[in-house]
């Protein structure tokens, strides 16, 4: 067989090589790219410094993510102020999330358990703080079975807004560094009182004890978690120690205040 011979063998077994490997490539792109026709779609929101979650349904989390095992769930992905990255590490999840685009993916989650959310794009301030928690969740169906065998349980009464012996205000704004943010910002009571966390800032915010999400011991005297906006919480005092507090939002830690218990 003559060199020419032997030379075209190599290209026609390189090019036959590289054509299989294109197309495994395309048909697995494919693959990713299908979405299942009865995948659940959920709105996934980056925000300094906090993701949001709207399911198909309606149904709103703030910084948690709740969805069942097995089930395709299809990712509409954007952000509302700067370049953010939703990254789910333990199911290989990343995607950019762009102000003014909506970037898709879809997953199905085989395996129950808590889960690390986080933003892998530098954003800011607080980015290193901009995580999530993602609730895999038993299938629809085998919680429904569970349901029903567990006894009967007569409804919950309508709750009822709560109310507070003081009132703390998160103010209007409050999100935007350098803003007003809480009222007072050194607030005093009496242990034993209750106090009313009136969110009246269009964001979520907490009330959480400790110098800043550094703190070792962040969030272990008292921490509302997060409050939606509009929404409030209490703060119950009877097993505070007297004394002087700092707290801070665990949403947005330039957010700080002094809580006095006499």
């Amino acid at each position: 067989m003559g060199h020419a011979t032997i030379e075209w063998v190599y290209v026609g077994a390189v090019s036959a090589l590289l054509i299989w490997v294109g197309a495994a490539a395309w048909d697995v792109e494919r693959v990713l790219e299908h979405v299942p026709a009865d995948a659940q779609t959920i709105k996934v929101i980056g925000q300094q410094w906090f993701w949001s979650f709207e399911h198909s349904d309606g149904t709103k989390e703030i910084n948690e993510l709740h969805v069942q095992k097995d089930t395709p769930y299809r990712f509409e992905i954007t952000s509302l102020d700067v370049n953010h990255n939703f990254n789910v590490p333990d199911f290989t999840i990343l995607m950019d999330a762009v102000p003014g685009r909506i970037n898709t993916l879809w997953s199905q989650f085989d395996q129950e358990g808590v889960y690390l959310i986080q933003c892998r794009e530098y954003c800011g301030y607080s980015h290193y703080n901009m995580k999530a928690q993602l609730f895999v969740e038993p299938k629809l169906e085998t919680a429904a079975a569970e349901t029903a065998a567990a006894p009967a349980v007569a409804p919950a009464a309508e709750e009822q807004k709560p109310t507070g012996d003081v009132t703390l205000t998160i103010l209007e704004g409050a999100a935007t560094q350098g803003n007003p943010d809480y009222d007072p910002k050194e607030l005093s009571v009496k242990q034993g009182q209750t106090i009313l966390v009136d969110n009246v800032d269009a964001m979520p915010h907490t009330v959480t004890s400790g110098e800043g999400p550094s703190d070792t011991n962040s969030g272990k005297i008292f921490d509302t978690s997060i409050i939606n906006g509009g929404e409030s919480a209490i703060i119950d005092t009877a097993d505070i120690e007297p004394g002087t507090y700092n707290y801070y939002c665990s949403v947005h830690p330039y957010m700080t205040g002094t809580l006095k218990v006499e």
